[in-house]
């Protein structure tokens, strides 16, 4: 009977891929093509609509005054942070919105990103990127 209960066990953490993944954001089954803010935005594979991007709002006060939506990185993608991360600021240059400055710090193992946007007309957006260990979340918003 116990070597079936581990049986179970590993079988279980296999499929849920490493058992804790994704825990900074719960995000929906769903896999996210494009912003919801701004269509023109293509996101990257791997990209999942997150259920709320409160936690996300904890990390970053700063940005309580945007409509903001978070997204998840799954799977191989979210394992290949820098080059995601390069893929999601490609898609959001290509819909106009260009690098006007980052900030970077770690709190408590995590990598908090905030990059500073601004659409073709001057108008302030972000984008907030979060990494511990192999999770990876980040939300984009506009101002209100």
């Amino acid at each position: 009977m116990g070597k079936l209960r581990a049986l179970t066990l590993a079988l279980l953490f296999l499929l849920g891929g490493g058992g804790g993944a994704q825990t900074l954001l719960e995000a929906t089954a769903v896999a996210a093509l494009a912003s919801s803010l701004d269509p023109g935005v293509r996101l990257p594979a791997g990209s999942y609509k997150a259920k709320s991007p409160e936690p996300l709002l904890a990390r970053f006060p700063e940005a309580r005054g945007y409509a903001l939506e978070a997204f998840v990185a799954k799977g191989l993608a979210s394992r290949l942070h820098a080059a995601f991360v390069q893929q999601v600021l490609t898609a959001f240059a290509a819909a106009g919105y260009f690098l006007e400055g980052q900030e970077e710090k770690v709190v408590a193992g995590e990598v908090r990103v905030k990059y500073v946007l601004k659409d073709s007309l001057g108008r302030p957006a972000l984008l907030l990127v979060v990494r511990k260990g192999d999770e990876l979340v980040y939300a984009f918003g506009k101002l209100k």
